[in-house]
This record gives C-alpha cells, structure tokens and sequence, in this order.
C-alpha cells in the first residue's frame, strides 16, 4: 500500500463515490417524499380548512351509569387511544382531550311562558389556557371557589346562543334529574390565539357554538362527583408534526391505521385521520420513486464496478512482479489474497464511516437541482442519516470489496520466472474477442430493444395506457451494454486502423507521428484499449444522462406549454340575459351569478334557447401589465359535426344513457340518420389566426408543416376548418364540407382545409362521456361568430420577456377584472418541476453524471501517469538515437489525440446514438402513451458545452500534471547498465 499510495488513494476515491451515491437512494428518496408530503398536506389545509395531521377520536358514554363509572371510563377510554397513538410512532404536536355534558339547562333563570328553559353544553378541554386570549374578564381558576361556585369562560358566539352573561352566577341541572344542582360563573370571554393553531383543527364556532368551558380536571373531578355533571361525550385528538414525519416505515404506518380503525370501531370509539388517504397514496409513489432512483443508478453502479476494476487491475499490474516473488518464496495463494484483502478491508470501513456523510452531503446540494446540472435556491431538502443509508453503504462496499479482489487472484498463481517468460510471449487475443462479446452486446441490446417497443406498442393498442407497470429494470442494463458493445467493436478494429495508417503515410510522418502509431497499433492487448473503452464508457454515459434529463425537463416544460396553449389564459363572468332575468325574479350574488353561468352553459347544448351575452371590453387585457400580445380564443365541448361522408360507428354517437337493446350489441351499421353521419364528441375551437400565431406556443415537430401555413389557410378562407386526423378514419378528405351546430344555433358549413394531429391547447387524448376520445375542430373566430350568437370566450397572453407573473396577476385585480379561471404556464411548470419524481430523476442524473465524469478524470490521470512511468528508458533510448526533447513531447500529444482524441469523439456519437435508442423508453415511467407532445429526444448545446468544459478541464489538468511529471523524469539518466 505504501508503495503505490496513490494507486491506493484512487481506489479509496471510487469506494467513496459509490457508497455515497448507494447511500442518496433512502436519503434522497426519503427526504423527497416528505417534502412532497408537507407540500401536499398543507394544499390539503388550504382546500379544506382541517389541518391534516389530525389524528381525532371520539367516544359517547351511556347514561345511565355513576360518577364514578363516568370517570372510569374516560381514563380507559384515554388510555386506549394514547396507546394505540405511540403505536404508529408519528411525531406528536399537541395532544388535547375534551369532555362534555350537553344536557344541563340553567334553572335559576326566570322562563317566561311557553319559552323553553336555557340548555347549554358544559365542557372542559385540557391545556385550553395557552391557546386562547381573553377579550373581556379573566380566565377561569380551576376548582371550587369558597362560595360553592365553580367558574367558566366562553366566547362571544356562545354567549349569544345561550343567553347567558358575564359576571353572573347560574344555578344549573341536569335537564333529566333537577333534583340537584351547582353553581357556575363565566368570568370571561375568549376568542382564539392564533387561528392556525392545530389546537383548534376542528373549529371553534363550528363544533363549540353553546359550549361553556371550565377546567378540564375540575370538571371530570368536582362537577362528575356532584352528581349533576354527567359526561356524554368524550374526545381524544392527537396533532401530527407531518413536516417532521420520518417516510421510511411508511408501508407500516399505514397498515396500522388500518388495523386502529377496525380496533376503534370493534370499541365503539370514532376515528378519522385526514391523512389517511394522502399516506395510502404515498406509499405508491414512494415504490415508484425508489424503483426509478435504483433504475438511474444501475449504469452509475455498472460504471464505478468497472472503474474499480480498472484501478485494481493497474494496481496489480504494478506489483504483478512482488506478487511473484510473494509466490516464488513459498507464499500460498490464500495469504497473498488476504494481504491485498486486508488492504481492501481498511478502504472499506473507511468507506462505511465516509461514504453515507458524502450522500448526506450530495442530497443537500442535489435537492436545489431545478434541472441537470441547474441548481436554484430552493429551500434545502429535509435530509437526515438513516441506518437504510449506512446499510446501502456497507452493501455497496462489500460488492466492490468483491470486484477489487477479483484482477488479484490470477496473479497469485505466477512465479517470478513465469512472470519474466509472460512478459516475452506474444500476446494472444482476450477471451471477450474470441466470443465477439462486442456484436453479443449489440445485438442483444438492440433486439431487446425492439422486443421491448413491440410489447409496449401492443399494449396501448390494447388500451392498457397507463404502462408504468411496465417498467423494466434491464432497459437500463441495455443502455450501458449497447455502450459497452460499441467500445468493445471500437478497440477490437481501431488497432487495425492504426497500423493502416502507419504503413499509408510512413513515408511522410515524422519520427514522432510515426513512434506513436507504432506505439499504438502494436498495443492490441494493452492500455492504451483499456482506456479507450474506460473513456469510451464514461463520456457516453455522460451524455446519455445529459440527454436523458434534458429529454424528461423538456418535456414536463412542453407538456405544460401545450395543455395552456400560451403564457396565461384568463375567462371572466360575462353579463347575460338570463342572468339578468334571475336577478330581476331573485336578485343574487356575483359568485351565485357565476355558477349559475356555469350551469347554465353545461346545460345549453340540451336546450334549444340562446343566451345574449354582452361582451366585456377587450381593450383592458391589451394594457396589463407585462402582456405583450393578446387574442380571443372561443372553446366548445360538445359540437356536433355531420357530414354525407362520414360513417361514425354507431357507439361514437349513441347516448351511454340510451337503454339498448339485443339488435344494438349485434348490429355493425352506421349512424346515417338524415342521410347523414355525425359526432357530437368534438372539441371546437374558434380562433383570429394573425393574433393567435403571436400568442400560441407550439413545438413545430409536431406538425407536417409549420403552425403558420395553417393558420394563413384559415385566414384566406375564413369558412374554413382544421380537422383532427380522427376524422380521416370517418372517411373525411380535404375540400369536403361538413355542418357544425350546438345548442340553440343554427347550423353553418365549413369546409376541410387540412388534418392534424396536435393543436394548442386541444388533447387528442381528452376522454369524451362515452368513454373514448374527442375529437376537435378549428375555425376561424370571426366567421363562427357572424354565424352564431356570441359566447364567452378565453383571453389567451403572451407576456414580454422577462415579465413578472407576480406583476400580471396585480394588475388583473387593479384593473378590475374578476377572472372565473386564470391559468399561468410559467406557474404550472413550476409546480410540475417540483414534482418529487421529476427532482429525483433529475438528482440522480446530476448525480450520476458528476461521478462518472470524476472517475473519467482519475482513470485518465492514472492511464497516463503510468504509461509515462514505464515508458521511461524508451524516451531515454529515443533521446539517445537523437530525438529532440520537444518531439518526444509532441509524441505525447500525438498518442493522447489519437487514443484519448478518438476515444473521446467516438464516445459522444456512441451517446447520441444511445440516447436517440434508449432514452425514449423513459415514458413508460410517466405514461406518456397520452402525453402531448410525445416523448421526444432533442439535444440541447448547452448540455454538450457542460460536457465539453469537463473534458477540456480534464485534458488540461492531464496535461499539467504529465508537464510537471515529464519534468521530473532524468531521461538522460535512463539508459543504464542492467536496465530491463
């Protein structure tokens, strides 16, 4: 270990990268989770005003029983479920209990006749002192005072209800036995602390409107005691600290609320916890995310067992010769393996002690990653050290302690005179060449491949789209073996190569040029292939992961973009003749205004009448701020389109609601009423085609021809329409006329203008109440509107460059407008980027990717540090025949542009390639069999400039230190008597 220290030290390097990257998976996908979870839960708060780490119970108490059986039961009650509580071991915020008595009445007020006596609920409630502020009085002091009179608070609301009034003492009973009574006095009024307080989760008005409160041990002490005081209701609620909740025993947690809600109910106790439901759906998604991390990390993992490899191979190969003398002195095998064992075993406890703190370390900074290799400051992912983590280490270690000591036991078998005999021998081809490893590789990873889309073709043509299922674990063993194929197929023909190229210029290259082509195409069998496939390996894996993250960000952004069809739609309530003849019957509010539009359009497409709007003006969209351009977009669900020529199957028009008969299953017709065919599962949408092309947002790939000539077709001929493809197969062509018509209006021809598959903002894959998918239509806005009565329609924007979202929505309220519906693209993507799947892809990517590129720095350093170090004495040989010092180092140049140059440019083809195979399999994972736009690979230049400033910096840093290296080297000092 001494001798090769730095040898050593590398290794120790790539034991660390691998159980720290081994070790983000629990800490990564832990800490993503929970964020989600927090995220979710507090939506969750916000929709539904209760606080979602609840964990409430309730238990009624008969009537007929003592004080003391009262008491009793309480405190079994409250014992069971604080038991079953720590059970799930959630961390705890608070923990209130509450008891009641709803059946008193208060006697000593004078009733008059015919009006029923004052009934309230007395209640005590634990802890109630440090969640509220009295508004008026004092708080109440617990027990009985000297005078017999036990004192309360209650809010204003209650006061009301009940009648009753501060400062003043009240003879109360039982409303079933008023043989007894006590005294009370409500010495103050309180209102709430803080109206986020988990504390009152369940409302204060809404679930305490008469209730008096006094102290909770005074009241199941004292008053139950009194016989007067009977408690009826019992409840026992625990407030989670879901942002502090640990997701690792997520899958046991939710089987015990399972089994706790069969207990509480077997007892006759109540139970809800809000978060039930969102904790099922949790564990799901955390199996998905923990499968997709491990699935990322199966190439890394393949990379770093063939960096260990290489490292622990040149190491040996250092000390090939002491391993022999080892042998040749009556050294076993067995004592060899455990020396370099040993060795081996001090770099992995060091491992296991570093390797989880560097994932910790990695997860703080990945959490921040907005994309690949971006990073933005995002609140810092709630990350803590698990023993799962330390667990993956320790695995981790033991697999590459493994590959470590496998280039070591064939050494052990060699004397020191069969090593010295190895040495003369010619070289025989490796065992991967006589197999043709290389085309095994290829060709079972592209017919996997081919196999692979095939199932998956089959599936979504059997309506199985949600292919998530599907996912398979070898489609990213068969990325990195198409890899490892072509390196391999590389290595085996660039030798031959070489040596052509030798024998065509030998005529022309000088001593350098021509030294290092020899040099290399000699080397068949050594490093200078070993580092090309190494580099090969690593820098397509490079890109294969920079294309694979900008494929996934891509197309969250894109998915986005195209569902809102631009930067921000808006629709606001617009005044209607029904609406003002609702309100001149029964005047009502805006919002009730608005549902009953809402209504009222949901149902025209049944009535045969026509609402006149009135048009707001349009003018004050155009001068928001930050808005750019601005146009009308008019959307219709529900249009019908007829045509002569269409043969729609009859279960694209006959209603679900139509009782059918024994002919309907069996008849195979078509729909030709009126001489006629029709659909009504049609999207329309009317658009002014010079203001829509500024606003749209729209992928041109997704189209035959660019969006513009469309909407020049449709500004031309303005009775024109845009079909979707669908209508092909109902026997539609171009230049044939079909009829369009909903609701009261009259129907109207368009004519075909042309059939596409995508259109902003329209889904192809948008479900229609049949079940099957609608299809849509797309019109120019001014024709339809002179041939139908105006109807709301969206406001769609473009906002200048740069422009403030924030700043938008201030002006919208500045101006006015009060929008039904407001949708942001630039918010919408922010939310699907924090999605915690698409932030672990993207960690883990970014992850990968910067431990691959600082093995390809090491394993390139160590290649050529050796190769300088043995090459010593043929430089000093080399100087000797009279070869300058500089060509020596441009023969150094030369062997790097030809063995690491070609490497290197043969590795990023080899990565597009890849990519372009393999990396739109990544749908599956999303269930992108719907998602528009489609998958698509596109590599972007700013990915390939990251990946080019790592392999200049890693070629200058070569450079540098081979400079420094060379300098050190005596070659005049080489040759010398005994040299071998």
């Amino acid at each position: 270990m001494r001798n090769t220290k730095w040898m050593v030290l590398c290794l120790l390097i790539g034991f660390v990268m691998a159980s720290a990257m081994m070790s983000t998976i629990p800490i990564y996908m832990n800490a993503s989770l929970q964020r989600m979870l927090v995220k979710d839960l507090e939506s969750f708060q916000t929709e539904y005003e209760i606080y979602p780490g609840s964990y409430n119970t309730s238990y009624g108490l008969k009537m007929d029983i003592s004080g003391s059986e009262q008491q009793k039961a309480v405190e079994n009650y409250n014992n069971k479920v604080e038991a079953k509580f720590k059970e799930l071991g959630l961390p705890e915020k608070l923990d209130k209990k509450y008891i009641s008595d709803e059946y008193l009445y208060v006697r000593s007020l004078a009733v008059s006749e015919g009006n029923p006596q004052a009934r309230f609920t007395l209640g005590g409630m634990t802890d109630i002192s440090d969640h509220i502020s009295i508004k008026q009085g004092r708080m109440f002091t617990a027990g009985k005072r000297s005078d017999g009179v036990y004192e309360c608070v209650a809010t204003e609301k209650a006061l009301k209800s009940t009648e009753l009034a501060i400062d003043t003492v009240y003879e109360i009973a039982d409303v079933f036995d008023d043989n007894k009574s006590i005294k009370i006095e409500i010495v103050g009024v309180f209102d709430v602390k803080d109206e986020n307080d988990a504390y009152w989760a369940e409302g204060l008005d809404s679930q305490y409107t008469a209730v008096v409160f006094t102290d909770y041990d005074t009241m199941l002490g004292d008053c139950v005691d009194t016989g007067v005081v009977n408690i009826t209701k019992a409840v026992h609620n625990y407030a989670v600290d879901y942002a502090s909740m640990n997701m690792t025993d997520l899958a046991s947690t939710n089987e015990m609320i399972a089994k706790q809600k069969t207990y509480f109910g077997e007892n006759s106790i109540g139970f809800s916890m809000p978060a039930s439901d969102i904790l099922k759906d949790y564990e799901s998604r955390s199996s998905q995310l923990q499968l997709v991390l491990w699935l990322l990390q199966i190439p890394v993992i393949l990379m770093i067992i063939f960096y260990l490899f290489m490292v622990s191979q040149l190491n040996v190969e250092q000390e090939r010769n002491e391993i022999a003398v080892f042998k040749s002195r009556g050294a076993s095998r067995l004592q060899i393996m455990g020396i370099y064992a040993l060795e081996s075993l001090v770099l992995g406890v060091l491992t296991v002690i570093i390797g989880p703190f560097a994932g910790l370390g990695l997860c703080k900074v990945l959490g921040a990653s907005n994309g690949f290799l971006e990073f933005v400051n995002r609140r810092s992912l709630p990350v803590h050290m698990t023993i799962e983590a330390v667990a993956y280490a320790a695995i981790a270690v033991a697999v590459f302690f493994v590959t470590t000591m496998i280039p070591i036991f064939p050494a052990t078998k060699t004397t020191i005179v069969e090593h010295k005999q190895s040495k003369a021998k010619k070289k025989k081809h490796a065992l991967w060449e006589k197999v043709c490893l290389d085309f095994i590789l290829v060709g079972g990873s592209v017919g996997w491949l081919y196999y692979y889309n095939k199932t998956q073709e089959k599936l979504v043509a059997e309506g199985v789209t949600d292919t998530t299922a599907t996912v398979n674990p070898i489609m990213f063993v068969a990325s990195t073996a198409f890899i490892l194929g072509l390196g391999l197929f590389l290595i085996r023909i660039y030798p031959y190569i070489i040596r052509l190229l030798a024998r065509i210029g030998r005529r022309v290259w000088s001593p350098a040029q021509y030294v290092s082509l020899t040099n290399i195409g000699r080397s068949s069998t050594g490093r200078e292939r070993f580092l090309m496939l190494f580099l090969v390996l690593t820098v397509s894996l490079g890109v294969f992961f920079a294309n694979t993250a900008r494929a996934l960000n891509r197309n969250a952004e894109e998915s986005v973009a195209y569902e809102v069809g631009c930067d921000a739609v808006l629709t606001e309530q617009w005044y209607s003749s029904k609406i003002e003849s609702a309100q001149q019957s029964t005047p009502q509010s805006a919002s009730q205004a608005g549902s009953q539009q809402t209504a009222d359009e949901s149902d025209e497409e049944d009535t045969e009448t026509t609402i006149q709007y009135v048009e707001p003006v349009f003018e004050r969209f155009e001068k928001l701020a930050g808005v750019e351009d601005v146009t009308k977009v008019f959307r219709k669900d529900g249009v019908t389109i007829s045509s002569n020529k269409m043969n729609v199957p009859r279960q694209q028009t006959k209603s679900d609601d139509e009782e059918k008969t024994r002919d309907d299953f069996l008849d195979q017709s078509v729909d030709t009423s009126s001489g006629k065919s029709s659909t009504s599962n049609v999207q329309l949408m009317t658009i002014v085609p010079s203001d829509f092309s500024k606003v749209c947002k729209f992928e041109d790939r997704l189209l035959p021809v660019q969006l513009n000539n469309y909407l020049n077709a449709l500004a031309e001929y303005t009775p024109g329409v845009i079909l979707s493809s669908s209508f092909k197969s109902y026997g539609l062509e171009l230049g044939d006329t079909v009829e369009c018509k909903w609701g009261g209006n009259e129907s109207f021809e368009v004519t075909v203008l042309a059939f596409v598959d995508y259109w902003p903002g329209l889904s192809p894959y948008k479900e229609a109440k049949n079940g099957g998918y609608m299809d849509f239509a797309v019109m120019n806005y001014d024709y339809v509107n002179v041939q139908t009565s105006m109807e709301p329609y969206e406001v769609w924007f473009k906002l200048k460059d740069g422009a403030s979202v924030q700043e938008f929505y201030d002006s919208i309220d500045e101006a006015g407008i009060k929008p039904l519906t407001l949708e942001s693209a630039s918010q919408q993507t922010i939310e699907k980027k924090n999605d915690p799947m698409l932030q672990g892809m993207n960690g883990a990517l970014t992850l990968g990717f910067i431990i691959i590129m600082v093995m390809c720095i090491i394993g390139f350093l160590i290649y050529w540090i050796l190769s300088i170090k043995s090459r010593t004495l043929q430089f000093g040989i080399l100087r000797a025949m009279g070869m300058k010092f500089r060509e020596i180092i441009m023969m150094i140049v030369y062997e790097q542009l030809l063995v690491s140059g070609v490497a290197i440019f043969a590795a990023i083809f080899i990565g597009g390639i890849t990519s372009d195979l393999f990396v739109p399999l990544f749908q599956s994972i999303f269930d992108a069999s719907q998602s528009v736009p489609p998958f698509a690979v596109i590599p972007e230049r700013s990915d390939y400039l990251k990946l080019y400033a790592v392999i200049g910096v890693m070629l200058l840093t070569a450079f540098v230190v081979l400079g420094r290296l060379i300098k050190k080297i005596k070659i005049s000092q080489a040759l010398k008597l005994g040299e071998d």
